[in-house]
């Protein structure tokens, strides 16, 4: 493929001089081909040097009454002048050294010019043009990478001091570069402080083996602490070599990693708490099963003795001591998002009395505890566990603001909300609400930390010593009961939550009857199939049914069920099973196939876990959800109820704080709102 001629500009003011050049340029054997295009006037000069279609110059030194030299200096900052050679009639040192200063590529005499000379002079000239306008290019390539890199690049000489900060480490570290006629800062001046799990340094960074050793640094993790910044920093250091192998300096590049390490925290925390949640849930299953073993066995014994004995007494204590474990396994799934909510209508004052008597232990004997109760309290409608729940976490809170002691106060009180205020306080709707207000003395919070107190993993306490989750299990607990959260805080001058419930309308629910008399019986000797795999809690079981003059069969398992329906030839009334069995066959699966036998088969199914275990959530088509533990007065209502209702239907209004098998899991982590001011 032939190659395009050179575009030659010649600029001389004599016709015999273009036609000598034009000809040297025409001889064969030349090492490209030229096209020369001669222009004589200085004016057209300047034009035609500014156009960018000319690959070289040839300039002679005399243009009437202009020179070469003056063109040469007027066109000098021209980006797209081509390179040029001067042309003189005769050699002279201080001209050849002019042209030189002005930009001149080369310089040649008249006298003196062959084509050969002339071809390889042009040649030259190209080639460094061309290397030139590479090495520009390059360096221009490095320069936006350094400016546009995503890390922080300093260069540092041999003594440490730094020459070259790029725009993006500056940006991390602030301004690196050296006052005027201030010395150059030094690496080893940088505040960095190792992280408590820095990647292999424990000490301070050692340039040192960088710049001796010639060795590299990866990953080295610190604390840059410049001023009122605290950065994580990830750190990489190399030495820089000079053409003989030589160090002479070193390069470091540094990223901001003060978010990712949250993240990674937050990471670590979050699959520690699934961890926890999935070993609480297995451990109060198991937990539930013991309990409603204790509980059915304790109230079968009272049943059997007067209650003015002291034995009575005795198990009067084991049943409140069952209740309280039982209320304690529902806050430790809390954790695990699968607790069963149990909600009853409360009396707010009561809960705080109750826990007047374990708060104090709690505190510390440097924290006052003050109760204020409001006289008339209406009753709110809440789980009691979570509602303990929250107390606690308030208490604990406001005990870690007090590290010196103070004072706790907890009041309640009544507040009439009008719907038009509703939306701004974030209440659901208006209408009378139970205040309950937890006030400390502390060292309170400033706006920014206000801000993000619910959000989850969000801690202002050292690294162990707390998860962040306390106030987001607040903030999802009091959501879920369809209340709101004011808090008003101020550095210096402690902190006061108001949590807000909607008001009932009744009386608190008592204690569940637990008397023989307050159990139903049968009424036709309906027959129960009693499905579980806990032999104690299945023998339990069949016991108490069997006193309510029930025909009660029972299997450990699904396959086991399954033979027994088939040997009863389907005279069953009531299926009462587990969610979770063994044997590949669970509760739900074992109802469904029954009910294909049997479509009005009325089902409950029981579990320590919620009714959404057995794969899907649990609808009221599917059956009732009776969870553990449960008392034997209630298992008894509840088989009578499920009973005497069509399949399908909901639960009487007096078991719904009961049955809680049915709508979304109790507790689900609620976005962080917006803080309320009170």
């Amino acid at each position: 493929m032939e190659r395009p001629p050179v575009q030659v500009l010649l600029v001389d003011d004599d016709e015999d001089d273009y036609i000598l050049t034009r000809d040297l340029l025409s001889r064969p054997g030349l090492t490209a081909p030229y096209h020369l295009t001669w222009i004589s006037r200085y004016e057209d000069a300047l034009t035609a040097l500014a156009s960018g279609r000319y690959d070289l110059c040839l300039l002679d030194y005399r243009l009437g009454a202009r020179t070469g030299l003056e063109l040469l200096q007027e066109t000098r900052n021209l980006p797209s002048r081509p390179p040029v050679i001067l042309l003189t009639g005769q050699g002279d040192q201080a001209v050849d050294l002019a042209a030189m200063e002005a930009g001149a590529a080369e310089y040649l005499l008249k006298a003196e010019l062959t084509a050969e000379g002339l071809d390889r002079v042009l040649r030259y000239a190209l080639e460094r043009r061309r290397a030139e306008e590479r090495l520009r290019r390059d360096r221009d390539l490095i320069s936006r990478i350094m400016e546009t890199s995503p890390v922080g690049i300093v260069v540092a000489d041999q003594q440490g001091h730094i020459t070259f900060a790029n725009q993006r480490a500056e940006q991390i570290l602030g301004p690196l570069s050296p006052a005027p006629h201030a010395p150059a800062p030094r690496l080893s001046d940088w505040p960095l402080q190792p992280l408590e799990n820095g990647a292999g340094c424990p000490g301070p960074v050692p340039w040192q083996t960088v710049l001796q050793a010639g060795a590299t640094l990866h990953d080295l993790r610190f604390f840059w602490h410049g001023g009122q910044r605290r950065l994580a920093l990830s750190l990489n250091a190399a030495p820089l070599r000079d053409p003989s192998g030589r160090i002479d300096g070193l390069v470091v590049t540094l990223d901001d990693i003060t978010e990712r390490l949250e993240l990674e925290e937050r990471l670590r925390q979050s699959q520690k708490m699934e961890c926890i949640g999935q070993l609480a849930a297995g451990v109060a299953h198991d937990i539930n099963n013991v309990l409603t073993v204790i509980q059915g066995h304790a109230d079968l014994l009272r049943e059997s003795l007067p209650d003015d004995t002291p034995q009575a007494r005795s198990i009067r204590q084991i049943c409140a001591a069952a209740e309280r474990a039982a209320r304690f396994v529902r806050q430790l799934l809390l954790f695990s998002r699968k607790q069963v909510v149990q909600v009853k209508r409360l009396d707010l004052n009561q809960v705080l009395h109750n826990l007047a008597q374990l708060l104090p232990r709690l505190l510390g004997e440097d924290i006052h505890l003050e109760l204020d109760a409001a006289p008339a309290l209406p009753p709110v409608e809440a789980d009691l566990g979570m509602l303990e729940q929250v107390i606690m976490n308030l208490a604990v809170n406001a005990r870690d603001a007090m590290p010196h002691g103070g004072r706790l106060r907890l009041a309640t009180s009544t507040f009439s909300l009008p719907d038009s205020e509703a939306p701004r306080r974030g209440a659901p709707r208006g209408g009378l609400y139970v205040c309950l207000e937890v006030t400390d003395t502390g060292c309170g919070m400033d706006a920014a930390t206000l801000a993000r107190i619910f959000e989850p993993f969000f801690s202002t306490k050292e690294t162990g010593k707390g998860t962040g989750l306390g106030l987001a299990t607040v903030y999802g607990i009091v959501k879920q009961h369809q209340g709101w959260i004011e808090v008003t805080s101020k550095p210096g001058a402690g902190t006061t939550f108001r949590i807000h419930l909607p008001a009932s309308v009744g009386s608190p629910t008592g204690s569940d009857d637990t008397t023989f008399e307050a159990r139903p019986r049968a009424q036709r000797q309906e027959t129960i199939l009693v499905v579980e795999d806990e032999p104690d809690l299945r023998d339990l079981v069949c016991e108490l049914l069997a006193t309510c003059h029930y025909t009660v069969h029972a299997a450990a398992n699904g396959p086991e069920a399954l033979a027994l329906w088939d040997r009863l030839e389907g005279r069953v009334d009531l299926l009462l099973t587990d969610v979770v069995m063994p044997q590949g066959i669970n509760g739900r699966e074992l109802a469904e196939q029954l009910r294909r036998r049997k479509p009005d088969l009325r089902v409950i199914y029981t579990s320590g876990y919620t009714g959404s275990l057995a794969g899907r959530q649990l609808r009221l088509e599917d059956g009732w959800f009776l969870p553990k533990p449960y008392r034997p007065a209630v298992l008894a209502r509840v088989v009578r109820a499920c009973l005497d209702s069509p399949v399908g239907t909901a639960p009487p209004p007096d078991l719904d704080p009961v049955l809680a098998g049915f709508g979304p899991d109790s507790f689900v982590a609620a976005s962080p709102p917006r803080v309320n001011p009170a």
